[in-house]
């Protein structure tokens, strides 16, 4: 899917939660086998340096805009779902947790494509993208 280039930086962050998820039902589902306190770790890392970035540019920058264009139940579903997220990493591992971060990441994250993006590039005008874009290329990720 052709995405506005304002916001393709979000959009590629979304290929490596993708790419998260999908290793993380793996291991819910067996295939694999991992140290759950590793694999906490390491997620960790990944969502302190993709996932949160990526959640704060869209809170600060693409909710309120959404949010003044009238789609105040996709920015409250957007902030739940980083919310809940959050919640996922944050928590005690168990099988569980791999599976169902693992499950609700990638629903998020289609949710987002599929639904959020579109809705934002048929009501944000150019020049609020834009103000995405910067944030994007902006943000510092440690380790960058």
């Amino acid at each position: 899917m052709k995405r506005h280039p304002s916001l393709q930086k979000l959009s590629d962050d979304h290929h490596r939660a993708l790419v998260l998820a999908r290793r993380l039902r793996r291991l819910a589902a067996g295939t694999e086998t991992v140290d759950l306190t590793v694999l906490s770790r390491e997620v960790q890392q990944e969502f302190d340096t993709d996932l949160e970035p990526h959640f704060r540019i869209e809170e600060r920058c693409l909710l309120p805009a959404l949010r003044a264009k009238g789609a105040d139940e996709l920015a409250r579903r957007t902030t739940s779902d980083h919310t809940r997220l959050r919640e996922l990493v944050r928590s005690p591992w168990t099988g569980d947790t791999v599976a169902n971060l693992g499950a609700f990441l990638e629903t998020h994250v289609r949710f987002e494509e599929r639904t959020l993006f579109p809705k934002a590039e048929a009501l944000l005008s150019d020049a609020e993208l834009a103000s995405l874009r910067e944030a994007s290329e902006n943000r510092r990720r440690p380790g960058a």
